[in-house]
């Protein structure tokens, strides 16, 4: 999202919103695909700076860190930001800063529910969808593990 500065004036706010083509963002991996990225953004420029807050919405694909199905997960987040009028050229862009931040607080560890049970240890098994029988697991089960 790029903005002109000088189309910011003094106090008064300027509303952008932007569908994100999610692959010019490249935040996809063997494990994880966005498919949508949305931001509502509004600047204001007050005393020097220009305040950013950005709504942020986006939709994913990826692999439960327990079970190994994949998963469609909707976020959201709230971005905000001050930036010195004195250090920008013509334009502000905030792509890349809107990028870290999403990347920056993507969970360590995503589960496609909070009771996933994940897989069997013995037979890999998807303990979600069925009850595993084999002699590892009912070991496992059997000494309190």
């Amino acid at each position: 999202m790029k903005i002109a500065i000088d189309r910011l004036s003094e106090d008064k706010e300027v509303n952008l919103k932007e569908q994100v083509p999610v692959s010019l963002w490249d935040m996809n991996s063997s494990d994880l695909k966005f498919t949508d990225i949305f931001i509502d953004c509004s600047f204001v420029r007050v005393r020097g700076e220009i305040i950013v807050k950005a709504d942020i919405c986006t939709q994913r694909e990826i692999v439960c860190s327990r079970c190994l199905d994949e998963v469609l997960q909707k976020d959201r987040y709230t971005f905000q930001r001050s930036y010195e009028v004195s250090s920008l050229k013509d334009n502000l862009d905030i792509d890349a800063d809107i990028r870290e931040y999403i990347l920056l607080n993507f969970p360590m560890k995503v589960l496609c529910n909070p009771d996933c049970k994940g897989i069997c240890s013995g037979c890999g098994l998807n303990l979600n969808h069925e009850e595993c029988k084999c002699k590892t697991a009912k070991k496992y089960l059997n000494s309190g593990g």
